[in-house]
C-alpha cells in the first residue's frame, strides 16, 4: 500500500512539474466551439480526469466484489442450515435405531466382540492335513 501511495505522489509531482513548465496558451476546438486555455490547465485537468476514471472503475470493481462476498456468505448460511437439518434427521434416525438394539434381554458377553480370526487354509495346507490324517484325496477347484 505504501509503495502505491509513494508511486502516485511521485507521478503527481512529475505531472505538476511538466504542467508548470508548459505555460503557453493553446486554442481548444470542440465541434463548433473554440476557446483559448493555458496548457497547464489542460495537463492538470487531464491528469485529474484520468484519476477520477480510475477511481470510479476501482469503485465499480469493489462493489462487485462486495456483492459476490455477500452472495457467498448467504449461500454459506443456507448450507449451514441444511447441515443442521440433516444432522437433526440423522440424530432422529439414530434414536429410532438405538432402542431396538438396547431392547435385547440377553446379557452381552464382553468377549463376544473378540472373535477368533479364522484364517482360510490354502490348498497346500489342506493337502498336507489330509496326508497326515491318512486321506489321499485330491483337491479340485470348485
Amino acid at each position: 500500500m505504501q509503495f502505491y501511495l509513494i508511486s502516485a505522489l511521485v507521478f503527481s509531482l512529475l505531472v505538476a512539474v511538466f504542467a508548470i513548465q508548459n505555460t503557453e496558451m493553446v486554442v481548444i476546438k470542440f465541434l463548433t466551439w473554440s476557446f483559448p486555455v493555458s496548457l497547464v490547465l489542460i495537463v492538470l485537468g487531464s491528469a485529474v480526469a484520468g484519476a477520477l476514471v480510475l477511481y470510479f472503475l476501482g469503485l465499480f470493481k469493489q462493489v462487485g466484489a462486495w456483492m459476490k462476498i455477500r452472495q457467498i456468505n448467504h449461500h454459506k448460511s443456507e448450507l449451514e442450515n441444511q447441515v443442521k437439518k440433516l444432522e437433526a434427521q440423522l440424530n432422529a434416525v439414530k434414536e429410532k435405531i438405538e432402542p431396538k438394539n438396547s431392547n435385547s434381554d440377553k446379557p452381552k458377553d464382553p468377549n463376544s466382540d473378540k472373535q477368533e480370526e479364522v484364517k482360510p487354509k490354502t490348498e497346500l495346507e489342506v493337502e498336507q492335513n489330509n496326508k497326515e490324517d491318512g486321506k489321499d484325496t485330491e483337491i479340485t477347484n470348485v
